[in-house]
């Protein structure tokens, strides 16, 4: 609104309906006291119903904050129900959002017996249930329920965080094409129940939640059309129930996503119990994860090195995003050669995709330093067109330029490559060049080009690499930025563009001497000329 004028006002009907699709009910209500325009109450015709409460700390030994709880249990369910009832089209998407200081007073707040000591103190047992059931809810195509967002928190994975079940014959099947559950204790399928069909739902996340593998399976299986499965800080308990089939063998367990064409796996960890007659239960982390998603095009990982497989092997990829980088990847205590192996045999997965990238800790933990292991564990990236690399390296390490080689070796199509290089001086430069028996580089293979081999290893140097991006921290003279910059200007023979930023935003204006000299040499030798340009973060 400027000089007077309401200009939301303004807007048509539709457009300020689909506005208020997203607004909170309190909000959204309100709106009819804004004018006379707004004295229609719009939302009820929105098709979406945002319900959202903040939930009082109870303290149960006090008889007032008691009676104030159930009071307000109670309250909730009967202002659902008057929304509920007053809309005027179905409702296509529904949003219940729970908010409290205290994980416990959600808890209770959604799931607390209708008796407790022989006293009759709520009539609603699952208020998530009693929601859905309402007959406006049944028509729901977008269900989004979160209780206590972590969104802008610094939130360490924790399974007393999770607060509420949902049951699967709960939901509008028929309709729902959008679930997104964030710090629930179990989406669960029900044993007994006969088999439940999710016709349209498409696209499944749940956020900070504990998940039984079985019932997320039986989900996924019920969902034909399932595109996109988003798994975002799960625990993921994997341990055999009575009615699961036999896993091939022990710690090996099997996803399957047949429809999916987008999966996510953030920060999950997969666990199971190993059941003892003496000692009750230890939890085991699941040794293997074999990935049936024969149809997936983006793939997106965080976590620790994963012992993970695809099969079959995805061939229609278009992007894979691997971030190893955090805690959980910390060297110390690491076997760093089997750690070699899990990350190469891992990334052999992806073989087939056309867009990668790529975030480790260190680069010398992924570098592959003799011919012999280069020939054993490196894949061929042959659809590969872009790539990205980020991680430290050590000042003194030379490690890190073989992993950027290994990475070019695999790679015979690349044509866009961006490395975003950050310092370690504190790492252990030792680590990989002299922590694994046979793996040390002869002082005479230091150089980058004598590292380079027989060109015909490096056919994306000769043939299709025109664009290349370096993001360094410029220092000493040597710096492993200054010689990538020199390297790619005299060895990628189609280079057009070089982008570069080292801290300093005059860089791209003194090369300009240095790249003249580069290019009158490119010419002679039948290469293009590039220019320099200062990189984008």
């Amino acid at each position: 609104m400027a000089g007077g004028d309401d200009r939301l006002s303004e807007l048509p009907d539709d457009l300020l309906r689909r506005v208020l699709h997203f607004v909170p009910l309190k909000e959204a209500a309100s709106t009819t006291a804004l004018s006379r325009r707004w004295r229609a109450p719009l939302w009820l015709s929105s098709g979406g119903v945002n319900l959202e409460t903040g939930i009082e700390n109870v303290y149960y030994s006090r008889r007032d904050d008691s009676a104030r709880f159930f009071s307000s249990r109670d309250a909730y369910v009967s202002a659902a129900a008057r929304t509920l009832d007053a809309v005027d089209v179905p409702v296509t998407r529904l949003t219940i959002r729970l908010d409290s200081d205290l994980n416990e007073s959600v808890d209770d707040f959604l799931s607390w017996p209708p008796r407790d000591k022989d006293k009759v103190v709520s009539s609603y047992t699952n208020l998530i249930d009693v929601t859905l059931s309402h007959r406006a809810a049944r028509s729901v195509e977008e269900l989004r329920i979160v209780a206590n967002d972590p969104a802008d928190e610094y939130y360490l994975f924790d399974t007393r965080g999770c607060l509420y079940t949902v049951t699967l014959h709960t939901l509008p099947l028929e309709t729902l094409r959008t679930l997104e559950l964030t710090r629930c204790k179990g989406l669960l399928y029900p044993r007994q129940a006969a088999a439940i069909v999710l016709p349209r739902l498409s696209s499944l996340r749940l956020s900070h939640c504990e998940q039984h593998l079985s019932s997320l399976q039986r989900v996924i299986d019920a969902a034909p059309v399932l595109d996109a499965v988003h798994l975002e800080s799960v625990l993921i308990d994997a341990t055999d129930k009575d009615d699961a089939p036999p896993t091939p063998s022990p710690n090996t367990r099997r996803l399957r996503c047949p429809a999916a064409t987008v999966l996510v796996l953030d920060s999950c960890t997969w666990e199971e119990k190993n059941y003892s007659h003496t000692y009750g239960y230890s939890v085991v982390d699941v040794h293997a994860l074999k990935i049936d998603a024969p149809r997936l095009r983006r793939f997106r990982y965080k976590g620790p090195l994963p012992s993970f497989s695809f099969s079959p092997q995805p061939l229609e990829l278009e992007q894979v995003v691997l971030d190893f980088s955090g805690r959980a990847n910390n060297r110390k205590k690491k076997d760093l050669d089997r750690d070699l192996e899990t990350f190469w045999r891992f990334a052999r997965s992806f073989s087939t995709t056309k867009e990668m990238r790529l975030k480790v800790n260190h680069l010398e933990d992924i570098a592959v330093l003799t011919e012999a292991r280069r020939v054993e564990l490196l894949p061929a990236f042959r659809r590969l067109e872009h790539l990205e690399i980020q991680g430290a390296h050590s000042i003194k390490g030379k490690a890190a330029t073989m992993t950027i080689l290994n990475m070019l070796r695999c790679c015979p199509v690349l044509t866009a490559l961006r490395i975003n290089l950050t310092a370690s001086e504190q790492q252990d430069n030792a680590s990989n060049e002299k922590g694994v028996p046979g793996t040390r580089i002869p002082h005479k293979e230091i150089q980058i080009a004598a590292l380079l081999g027989p060109s015909h290893l490096y056919q994306c140097l000769k043939s299709s690499l025109t664009r290349v991006g370096l993001q360094f921290r410029l220092g000493k003279s040597d710096c492993l930025g200054g010689k990538l910059i020199k390297f790619f200007a005299e060895n990628a023979m189609v280079l057009k563009e070089l982008y570069i930023d080292g801290g300093d935003e005059n860089l791209c204006e003194q090369m300009n001497p240095k790249t003249e000299k580069w290019n009158s040499k490119r010419r002679k030798s039948g290469a293009t000329s590039f220019v320099v340009l200062p990189l984008q973060r």
